[in-house]
């Protein structure tokens, strides 16, 4: 498996192109902020910081699409970029179904 590294929005990045193992570890850092971290086979790949509870998915969503988008694939990874907006359209074609 090929690595590359390049700075990217979140930080320097590796894109090993290939099947890895994505584990996310969230931290509380004090006074309401949090940090979401993505490990591709257990070492650091990318971290975000966001403030409040309620914006710790999204967070952990937009890194994980990322890992995805640049080709370190895995499951966990691929679920987070196909489950965005599916129950909303679900929930549109109840309605107007």
């Amino acid at each position: 498996m090929k690595t590359y590294n390049f700075w990217s929005v979140f930080g320097p990045v590796k894109i090993m192109q290939g099947d890895v193992e994505h584990t996310v570890k969230v931290t509380y850092l004090g006074k309401g902020v949090y940090g979401c971290r993505v490990y591709t086979n257990g070492e650091l790949n990318a971290e975000n910081r966001c403030i409040g509870k309620q914006h710790i998915g999204a967070a952990c969503r937009n890194l994980l699409r990322f890992e995805d988008k640049i080709g370190n694939y895995s499951k966990f990874a691929h679920s987070s970029r196909m489950r965005s907006g599916r129950k909303q359209v679900a929930k549109n074609q109840l309605i107007n179904g």
